[in-house]
């Protein structure tokens, strides 16, 4: 009786608890929104487990609750926590795991503007994760791009570096966000680094040429920032993250809030960061490396079977950036203010017309820019020089897509890009011995400036040849630019008409082998910056030369693709032939012009590869080789990095991972008109991630030899900040 009475109770208990349970239901997928079968699904607290089935699908009967933390653990994929709840009328989470190797799964919209497999784009194309960057604790962009091949860097030191591709930047490459079209009067070019890493999903590098899509300004490729959509799961997150730098007393804080109620979701993010002198090895604290940078990104986006709609707001605002230099403590500049304000709104149309899409893109960005460099003599102040920059962007998309056929996809469309009231004011102030205003002197380098820019485009792909992938297009360019220089009496005008195509064939060797060639005939329109602006800027003085003309470039470059299940190769060789290239030259130490030459011309390879030794142990490396010179003197080219190798392992163990990577540079013997010699470099690099329900912990340790070196061979380039040791905090809710 007693053993019965034992056993009622235990039934109705379970009874209890059954009754209180909760089904949960999502749909596992990769990142190219495939199923993922027999992938085991856990829910920690409670030990409770399961394995979706063909279609990636599962059901979990768990304990009530509003919200719940499962694993997901599949061994081609990398493990994930992931947060859901409770299931909801016609809603099923959908969570998308990254694969081991990424280019088995990776899809990229830049180098064809619609989504295509990495591994079948006829382009050499990098993509840098959202977790990648996560586990980098990257401060900026241009550091999130330091490993991929062939990219490196322009500028002194600090914050406000550019990355280059393939040795080609100062706005030959282009900048997206979210496919709006970045500008900047920065001598550099346009500079991304107030977006901020943590509202990156993902960074796509297009190292070829793409005239056709995206008309001036992309000879040497596109750098596409694609910041996170916010989830239609109906449910709502949100995301706390925090981290510290030893370095330069960094600290980072950061919170992101997302949800979704039918067909409407929307995501809001907030960001601040504040750094002061980074220290270079043996303590010395290098001078103007501080900065300080805050954002806001909301998004809204609109789902349904016919129509898509996403809404996107970006404020960011810097103060106090720094620029490092070699006259720093006589002759200090700095950005005092940066202010970008980017509004877009993206729409497609399903359907329109048999297997046709319609799409329509359009954004505006009110920005401006502050410099300011104070000059000192026997420790007094006895200039200040201000410069102000200021324009408005905007820009519009509308393009037709449609698949005439299984294999024939057709594309054509009309897009538009301005510039509007570009103005560039400058004021010196000059003091007397005690610290008295004697002169106040204004200055328009220039007002009124414009520019606009219309293009048509066509662009077919055929895939009907057995292994065969042809694709193709054309462009023609309308270009019109005004401004009224210093001294003008008005406006002075500039326009040009470009036609620019490219083709490109891509060919499966074997199943797991691709070779491709791509040919691109491109152009860059000289700015308003290059062309009439005299003043102070970040690097010194910069004399604009009006009579620039545009260049013009060949492309080609091609390469083997080679993709396992537990490896990827890529080897790639490029050549790129520039007539007429804008060159920067130095007139004295702190004062640099523009110039045409004759002919440039640039060529290297590049190899990168990764691969699974076993079960949790990847090996990876890239190394990329760049010659650039001019083919009227024989003289080096700015800008062209040495040969450079980096390499590294990684170890996974349950919830923790582990990684050592380590980059070597060749020494810079071959520098460029504005450029110095920079001697080899070795770094050493130390990460650290671990996950523990909703908490995740990064830690890096970064230089940690304490090496002393300059990367790059910029006249101004400071030495590199010594062993730096990050860590950071995120925790999901």
């Amino acid at each position: 009786m007693r053993n019965r009475a034992l056993l009622s109770s235990v039934l109705v208990f379970c009874a209890a608890v059954l009754a209180q349970a909760a089904e949960v239901r999502g749909r596992v997928v990769s990142a190219g929104q495939n199923p993922v079968a027999d992938a085991v699904v856990l829910h920690r607290p409670s030990g409770l487990k399961t394995v979706t089935d063909a279609e990636g699908l599962f059901v979990l009967d768990l304990p009530d609750a509003e919200r719940y933390v499962l694993e997901v653990v599949h061994p081609d994929f990398y493990e994930r926590e992931f947060s859901v709840g409770r299931r909801r009328s016609g809603q099923t989470p959908v969570l998308v795991m990254t694969p081991l190797i990424k280019q088995s799964e990776e899809v990229v919209v830049t180098a064809l503007r619609y989504p295509e497999s990495s591994i079948d784009v006829p382009a050499a194309s990098t993509v840098v994760a959202g977790e990648t960057l996560a586990e980098k604790l990257v401060p900026n962009i241009n550091d999130a791009l330091q490993d991929v091949p062939g990219v490196g860097a322009l500028g002194s030191a600090g914050f406000s570096l550019v990355p280059s591709v393939r040795g080609l930047a100062r706005r030959r490459v282009l900048y997206l966000i979210d496919g709006a079209r970045l500008e900047s009067d920065r001598r550099t070019g346009p500079n991304a680094s107030f977006v901020s890493p943590e509202d990156i999903d993902r960074i796509e590098v297009l190292r070829s040429a793409s005239p056709v899509f995206y008309g001036s300004d992309a000879i040497g490729g596109v750098i596409h920032l694609l910041t996170r959509a916010p989830r239609f799961d109906g449910g709502f997150h949100g995301r706390l993250q925090t981290g510290y730098a030893t370095a330069n007393g960094e600290k980072r804080v950061g919170l992101g809030l997302e949800g979704s109620s039918g067909t409407w979701a929307y995501s809001l993010s907030f960001r601040y960061a504040d750094a002061g002198l980074y220290r270079a090895p043996g303590g010395a604290k290098v001078l103007q490396s501080q900065y300080e940078q805050g954002s806001l990104l909301a998004k809204a986006a609109y789902r349904t079977d016919k129509r898509e709609i996403d809404l996107g707001f970006l404020a960011a605002r810097g103060t106090d950036i720094g620029k490092p230099s070699a006259t720093a403590a006589t002759k200090p500049t700095w950005y005092p203010r940066e202010s970008q304000n980017l509004v877009q709104v993206h729409w497609k149309e399903k359907n329109v017309g048999r297997d046709g899409e319609l799409l329509f893109h359009a954004f505006v960005n009110p920005n401006f820019l502050e410099t300011l460099t104070d000059t000192y003599g026997d420790g007094l102040l006895t200039k200040e020089s201000y410069a102000k920059t200021d324009s408005t962007e905007y820009g519009a998309q509308l393009s037709y897509s449609k698949r005439i056929a299984p294999r024939f996809r057709l594309e054509g469309g009309v897009d538009y890009f301005g510039r509007a009231g570009a103005d560039a004011v400058n004021t010196y102030t000059s003091y007397d011995g005690t610290g008295a205003v004697t002169e106040i002197a204004d200055e328009l380098s220039y007002v009124g400036g414009s520019r606009r820019d219309l293009g048509v485009f066509v662009s077919a792909d055929y895939a009907g040849i057995d292994r065969l992938d042809i694709l193709g297009g054309v462009r023609y360019d309308v270009l019109r630019l005004k401004a009224t220089p210093l001294g003008g009496s008005g406006p002075v005008r500039k326009s040009e008409e470009q036609p620019t195509g490219f083709l490109a064939v891509s060919y499966k060797l074997a199943d797991e082998l691709t070779a491709f060639v791509n040919v691109a005939r491109a152009y860059r329109l000289p700015s308003i910056n290059e062309l009439y602006y005299t003043g102070i800027s970040g690097r010194g003085f910069i004399v604009g030369q009006p009579g620039l003309r545009p260049e013009s470039s060949f492309n080609i470059d091609g390469g083997l693709k080679l993709l396992g299940r537990r490896f990827y190769l890529g080897l790639y060789g490029f050549r790129t032939l520039i007539d007429d290239m804008i060159e920067r030259y130095r007139l004295d130490p702190s004062t640099y012009t523009y110039g045409n030459i004759e002919r440039g011309l640039l060529s290297g390879v590049e190899l990168e590869a990764e691969t699974f030794l076993a079960d949790g142990w990847k090996v990876f490396g890239n190394a990329a080789a760049i010659r650039g010179r001019s083919l009227a003197t024989g003289d080096p080219l700015n800008d062209v990095p040495s040969f450079r190798f980096h390499a590294g392992t990684r170890y996974w163990k349950g919830r923790l991972s582990a990684e050592v990577n380590a980059t070597f540079a060749l020494a810079k013997d071959d520098p460029g008109p504005a450029e110095i010699a920079v001697a080899s470099s070795e770094l050493v690099n130390l990460k650290a991630s671990y996950l523990w329900r909703g908490l995740t912990v990064h830690a890096t340790l970064a230089n940690v030899f304490n090496a002393v070196y300059i990367a790059r061979a910029d006249s101004d380039a400071q030495i590199e900040p010594g062993r730096n040791f990050r860590v950071g905090f995120s925790y999901a809710f």
